[in-house]
């Protein structure tokens, strides 16, 4: 893809650098993704270079650190979150251990508004905050541009063409972030030449190039990913190479596997096995309350599925290639790249898949693609509204996602840590009451996993009140 101008995005680990790629490319501008040890000599050719995220300090002994020489390769450079305190460390600053560890809502006050980074932005801004530690001395010539109340350094710029920023531009809990990160592409000098029809167009010869003449036995769930998956296929293959199977695993909403036959039918999936696989998968899963082992237990059950199916249609293997609708974040949440810390296992992303990937059995078209891309994509190839922005579950359905445990699982202070939380909600002047629940669940803190014991609130608030306390 040399036609396209390029963005680089250095890879430190956690899901940032790959949604900082995905939020370049909405804005049309075609971005690539590179391990920290990138060489400088492999990025001659970008027009701009964006140091991500990462769940790690600067002081760790193998914390990751990227190549100084990045800094005078003269194209602009943003910093984010640990890319920030990598920045400020490689040029001369400090950064320490943070005295409040920000996770959530955060208020930016910007002291240099004429700054090209926050062009069109509000003198205050909010944005969102996700570290544990900070920037505390600046390096020379750098100068302060941004503040919060709990982080004087949460945005610098070095020297009008570098800048690092400790919040994440790239969620959407900074609800300028896509302007501020146009900005910096904007510094880049950079052609908006790249799109979706491109990645579809692209994609298709892809797809034509991998197959050969081997046809797509498709795991599809009725969710908006394996249905685009199935489409891009379809139009690159053509109709009767794509062999769909949905396995009604009993772990969805009631008559939901019904819904899920209908809608596929109704889009011209013809070639449809249904498998009815609720006794099979309840007893693999009797008696199994850790998140990570379900997922296992249900990815596992998945392909034993389709490897039993592949026989009694008398498939030929040598013949077909496995078809998944996985998309980036499944990969990520994995622990799928090198510095990623691993959130959650995808059903499709479990050991025995991975190895299928290694041999070049499975196709994954949408696989680096978000969300909002995959809904996109299917808008373009003619998913009706109703399917694109349907939510059935997939996957491991309700099987993860209703908490269980084994017996009560108490945090050992629960009584005090409810009367701190109490006298909290109180002190907000809230009229809500807080119970720590008897089991865990899974969470992301500072780009890492937590398993943890949620919090339930009951009482009367409204959404900007629950906003404002969660992150405390």
């Amino acid at each position: 893809m040399n036609q396209h101008d390029t963005i680089a995005v250095i890879d430190f680990g956690g899901q940032y650098a790959h949604l900082i790629a995905n939020r370049v490319r909405r804005l049309n501008v075609y971005s690539e993704i590179y391990p920290a040890s990138v060489k400088v000599e492999d990025l001659a050719h970008v027009k701009g270079i964006i140091l991500s995220g990462g769940p790690q300090s600067v002081h760790e002994e193998n914390g990751l650190k990227c190549d100084p020489g990045i800094f005078e390769l003269g194209v602009p450079v943003l910093g984010i979150c640990y890319g920030h305190q990598v920045m400020t460390h490689l040029l001369g600053g400090t950064v320490e251990s943070g005295e409040v560890k920000e996770y959530g809502k955060a208020t930016l006050d910007i002291t240099e508004s004429e700054n090209p980074l926050f062009q069109g932005c509000n003198k205050q801004e909010q944005v969102w905050m996700s570290h544990f530690d900070e920037v505390t001395n600046l390096p020379a010539g750098a100068r302060i541009i941004g503040s919060s109340e709990d982080c004087k350094y949460a945005a610098i710029d070095f020297d009008n063409n570098r800048w690092g920023i400790q919040f994440h531009v790239e969620v959407t809990h900074t609800p300028n972030g896509l302007k501020m990160l146009d900005n910096f592409l904007n510094a880049c000098k950079v052609e908006r030449n790249w799109s979706l029809d491109q990645f579809i167009e692209d994609e298709i010869t892809r797809i034509k190039e991998k197959t050969g003449d081997k046809n797509v036995f498709l795991l599809i769930s009725g969710g908006v990913d394996s249905t685009v998956t199935f489409l891009i296929l379809e139009k690159a293959l053509g109709a009767g190479r794509v062999y769909g199977l949905f396995v009604d695993h009993g772990l969805m909403r009631k008559d939901e596997g019904q819904q899920v036959e209908e809608s596929l039918k109704k889009i011209g999936v013809t070639n449809l096995h249904v498998y009815q696989g609720e006794e099979e998968f309840l007893e693999a899963l009797k008696g199994k309350y850790e998140p990570e082992e379900k997922r296992r237990i249900i990815g596992d059950k998945f392909l034993e599925v389709q490897r039993k199916v592949t026989e009694e249609l008398n498939l030929n293997p040598d013949e077909w290639l496995l078809g998944q609708g996985t998309i980036y974040p499944d990969t990520i949440e994995s622990g799928g790249t090198a510095h990623a810390d691993k959130i959650k296992t995808h059903h499709n992303r479990v050991p025995q898949i991975e190895e299928l990937i290694k041999q070049g059995k499975i196709i994954e078209p949408i696989k680096d693609l978000y969300k909002d891309e995959v809904r996109a994509v299917g808008e373009k190839l003619g998913l009706e509204s109703k399917m694109v922005w349907r939510h059935p579950f997939p996957g491991p359905g309700l099987g993860v996602r209703c908490l269980c445990a084994e017996g009560p699982d108490n945090v050992p202070n629960a009584a005090q840590l409810e009367l701190d939380l109490n006298t909290f909600l109180t002190e907000e002047g809230l009229t809500l009451v807080a119970k720590v629940l008897p089991l865990k669940s899974v969470g992301v803190q500072g780009d890492v996993r937590s398993y943890r014991h949620p919090v339930v609130l009951s009482g009367q608030a409204d959404w900007a009140d629950l906003e404002a306390i969660s992150p405390k």
